[in-house]
């Protein structure tokens, strides 16, 4: 059974998601899973469940990747993080920009490939590239 306990609701930097997350942990103190949609949400439950004890043991699925994060995958804090492509975002971008200004009809919207990146699976080329792109060599 799923329920939502807390949905659009902004928290700003990583230390507003962090104080927004104990809260969260504090009126719902049987939470099983967690997913954030963004970096500085996902660092600052991380830092939250980290902090309360609860790291590992709830279930968090978390968006983007960083340093923090990444290590928070290979402590077993995050059991995953929903990875874009920003390579290939960019230059799909350049691409459609450069067909608009040659008079080019261009798609109203593109889409770009997400990764799911898992302690599993992390060390696999087409995700290591995306999770640590400073040492995975990027795309």
């Amino acid at each position: 059974l799923f329920r939502s306990v807390s949905q659009e609701q902004y928290a700003g930097d990583t230390e507003k998601a962090r104080q927004a997350a104990e809260s969260l942990l504090i009126a719902h103190p049987d939470v099983d899973g967690v997913f954030c949609p963004n970096e500085s949400t996902t660092h600052g439950f991380l830092l939250a469940l980290q902090s309360s004890g609860k790291a590992g043991k709830v279930r968090f699925v978390g968006f983007d990747s960083s340093k923090p994060l990444v290590d928070g995958l290979k402590q077993g804090h995050v059991q995953g993080l929903v990875l874009q492509d920003p390579v290939t975002m960019g230059r799909r971008g350049v691409e459609a920009m450069v067909a608009h200004l040659r008079g080019q009809k261009v798609p109203p919207t593109q889409t770009t490939d997400l990764v799911l990146a898992t302690p599993e699976n992390a060390k696999e080329p087409a995700v290591h590239s995306l999770l640590e792109p400073e040492t995975g060599g990027g795309k």
